[in-house]
């Protein structure tokens, strides 16, 4: 009956059972169906039994010995597989003693306590672990799953969630009340919302989170999802910066076309006149030229924020600078009870590769501001230190009111003031003027107590103080030796 005596019925149904069977003879597969083939690839029985649990291992021996002695044998055996998921497999077999083979059926059967733990196992391992962070809230409003990424947002544990009701994000992001009170109704009324909120975190940093929430019908509860927008609107932000500097640029060019015009007729008129006038007429003219010539000065500064104008880059001492602009602005700051305190340096180790006429107007810019927001007085520390990475860092601390994550996130941006009559261009032209000589700007500040800026520039050998450039940007990188012997 077996072998190659296998009639012609047998070998009929052999084939087109719909349960795996195999022949088997001292341990080696040397037959099998096609629905056999997806459970032993390597036609190895011991494949098989390396994936059974230690009772099923049992079992399987005992059912072998069973059907020797027996010729009929069934028994339930459960083999794991590579990703720990338990399959159920009812068996039947018979033993022939003349040709010492066995005929084996598996059928496959469903375990759902088995499969339910594993699935389960599954879900709860790609929720916690998830790339978003997941909130999971009851029909009332109650928290009651929060996984591992919303503890990272929050800095908060999760199971200080559970159980609370989701209005406690309101306390999480307290400047965004009024925004959330919206969302949570917008959820309420219409069954989903979005909010993009933002949140400074433990360095400092400032992170923004798209918080999108729906109602989920299958499980009758609202799902929502947290995602890491940062990268993102920082990115957008700098593409509306750049918008904004292009913008400004078309603008400035025609305004200098409609000032200049008018302003070459009026400095000619006045030209004239003084041969024609008193002398005390004569002194009005000069006091008239003077502010043309001023009015001139500011737009070619307004036009540096388009196209900045072809300079000579030139070596200079940094501190020796911010000593004349501290002298400049002396009287200015004693009029309104104001110190300007700078720590000055020795002008043989900070020299800078640049233009002095525009860092000028930078640290004019900048103290200017620093005054105007401290009107009861006070004191501006200015001071100068080295980087570890061997930069030179000039700090601006005033004692003014400080600044809101808003205003943080605007500050350098063109057109943007917080001064009534301000243009919102000084630091705008701060920023381009620092970055086109290699260095870079930063601004920390806190509500009531007072904001510092943070000037990074690059410091250059002394011995190539002769060397002079027409290009606007320096054709070589700085060279980070410094004269200390002085």
């Amino acid at each position: 009956m077996f072998g190659d005596q296998i009639p012609e019925i047998f070998d009929f149904l052999f084939w087109d059972d719909e349960d795996s069977v195999i022949i088997l003879e001292n341990k080696e597969i040397i037959k099998m169906n096609p629905m056999a083939r997806d459970i032993f690839l390597l036609r190895n029985i011991d494949e098989f039994t390396r994936k059974m649990d230690k009772p099923s291992k049992e079992i399987w021996e005992n059912f072998l010995h069973d059907t020797n002695i027996c010729k009929l044998a069934t028994c339930q055996i459960t083999v794991s597989d590579s990703y720990e998921c338990n399959t159920v497999y009812d068996i039947e077999g018979c033993y022939n003693d003349t040709t010492s083979q066995y005929i084996i059926r598996l059928k496959q059967v469903q375990d759902p306590r088995s499969l339910s733990f594993n699935e389960e196992l599954k879900y709860e391992t790609i929720f916690q672990y998830a790339s978003q962070g997941i909130i999971l809230t009851s029909t009332s409003g109650t928290i009651l799953e929060a996984n591992q990424m919303i503890e990272t947002f929050f800095d908060i544990p999760t199971s200080e969630l559970m159980g609370e009701n989701a209005k406690l994000i309101f306390s999480l992001l307290p400047d965004y009340q009024n925004e959330l009170s919206q969302f949570f109704k917008d959820v309420q009324s219409k069954g989903t919302a979005k909010i993009v909120t933002s949140k400074v975190n433990a360095d400092g940093e400032v992170k923004f989170y798209e918080f999108n929430s729906f109602f989920n019908n299958s499980v009758n509860m609202y799902v929502t999802i947290m995602r890491d927008e940062t990268e993102k609107i920082q990115l957008k932000k700098q593409v509306e910066h750049s918008r904004s500097l292009s913008t400004l640029g078309q603008l400035a060019a025609s305004i200098a076309h409609e000032i200049r015009n008018p302003l070459t007729s009026l400095k000619g008129f006045t030209q004239l006149l003084s041969h024609q006038v008193t002398k005390e007429g004569s002194q009005y003219l000069e006091i008239i030229n003077s502010e043309l010539n001023r009015m001139e000065s500011i737009l070619n500064e307004f036009l540096v924020l388009s196209k900045p104008s072809e300079r000579s880059f030139e070596f200079f001492s940094l501190s020796s600078l911010i000593s004349q602009v501290v002298d400049f602005m002396y009287p200015q700051g004693k009029m309104q009870n104001i110190e300007l305190d700078f720590v000055s340096w020795n002008s043989e180790s900070d020299g800078i590769f640049g233009d002095p006429y525009e860092f000028k107007k930078v640290f004019m810019n900048i103290f200017k501001n620093a005054i105007e927001v401290m009107p009861h007085g006070g004191k501006v520390e200015i001071t100068q230190t080295w980087t570890d990475d061997k930069q030179l860092c000039v700090s601006i601390n005033d004692q003014g009111s400080g600044l809101t994550s808003e205003q943080m996130h605007k500050i350098f941006l063109p057109f943007y003031t917080s001064k009534e009559g301000g243009t919102g261009l000084g630091l705008a032209h701060a920023v381009q003027t620092i970055e086109n000589h290699g260095g870079s700007i930063e601004v920390e500040s806190e509500l009531n107590h007072g904001t510092t800026f943070y000037i990074y520039l690059p410091v250059y050998h002394l011995d190539a103080k002769n060397e002079k450039t027409d290009r606007h940007q320096p054709d070589k990188k700085p060279v980070w030796e410094v004269i200390t012997s002085n």
